[in-house]
């Protein structure tokens, strides 16, 4: 197999399971009662936040181990994620965080995968960036909707 198209089972792993949760908050919203709703809202912003400034931390470290990725590159992704990440945390309206995540995510599906093509961030994120990180943005996206029904 390719080993540019190869996604090894620590990044499907890594990579896929911290979507979960949000992908369980966001029909959690719909299906608990009222006030376990609102809490699985609040929980999916702290973690989405987290991820996402983890994967911000990933795209950095990327660069200090390969010298051939673009440092100015990793060093604006990095920090345009947990930039996103940390408004999403310190906003008063949940239905902003919600939504600054979410695109927060669908960001890194797309610059990540980008970043990838060009050799400034692992091969084989070109393939599971974008499936993992839609993920966890449909959680979102559920959760946001949720909140605009309210």
């Amino acid at each position: 197999m390719d080993q540019r198209t190869h996604i090894p089972a620590d990044s499907i792993v890594f990579g896929y399971g911290p979507m979960l949760p949000l992908v369980a908050v966001g029909i959690g919203a719909w299906v608990l009662p009222l006030g376990w709703g609102m809490l699985a809202v609040r929980l999916a912003i702290i973690w989405g936040a987290l991820i996402l400034s983890f994967i911000g931390g990933v795209r950095r470290g990327f660069g200090f181990a390969t010298p051939r990725a673009s440092t100015v590159i990793e060093i604006v992704a990095a920090v345009g994620y947990v930039t996103i990440a940390g408004l999403a945390l310190v906003v008063p309206f949940v239905s902003t965080s919600l939504a600054l995540l979410a695109a927060g995510y669908a960001l890194a599906a797309l610059l990540d995968r980008r970043a990838a093509l060009a050799g400034n961030a692992p091969a084989h994120f070109a393939r599971l960036r974008p499936p993992q990180l839609l993920l966890g943005c449909a959680g979102l996206a559920g959760c946001w909707a949720w909140v605009m029904t309210g």
